[in-house]
């Protein structure tokens, strides 16, 4: 019975974070140091989205190189539009792995979408506060003492 609370928990908590990802087309320069990638999200601009980023190599699919010290439009927030800016701080380390000319950037931009979180933690206090009491309930004492009544008058 508590496996069952527990998957109908989990269920009920993960179903508010999944949300829709798309690849993004990007482009990008190498200006200084800094690598500029700009890319476009098609999407609602009140909407909040997560944006990441994955340097790839055409020529080596095993090859992913995902950028330490970005900023700009990356990460959470309101992203959604056109042309917007990541900067990338290239690091020495990082700027080792550079060699080569068949890079591309994967840019994706995941909508976050809320969740119903209020109903969430009611119907989860519910099932577990119903859990708790149904087990203090099925799991009581089984051997029961029997008080000692005197036994029926005699008939008249």
């Amino acid at each position: 019975m508590n496996k069952i609370i527990l998957s109908l928990i989990f269920i009920l908590f993960t179903n508010g974070f999944i949300f829709s990802q798309e690849k993004v087309s990007a482009t990008f320069e190498a200006v200084e140091g800094k690598v500029l990638i700009y890319y476009t999200v098609k999407g609602d601009p009140e909407k909040e989205y997560d944006v990441n980023v994955v340097l790839k190599r055409s020529g080596d699919s095993s090859f992913e190189l995902v950028p330490e010290n970005m900023s700009g439009d990356v990460g959470k927030g309101k992203f959604a539009g056109s042309r917007k800016t990541i900067i990338w701080n290239i690091k020495p380390e990082e700027e080792a792995q550079l060699e080569g000319e068949d890079f591309y950037f994967e840019v994706t931009a995941a909508e976050i979408k809320e969740s119903s979180f209020p109903w969430l933690w009611v119907i989860g206090g519910a099932a577990v506060a119903g859990g708790t009491a149904a087990y203090f309930i099925l799991s009581g004492n089984k051997t029961e003492e029997t008080a000692n009544l005197p036994g029926p008058p005699g008939r008249p």
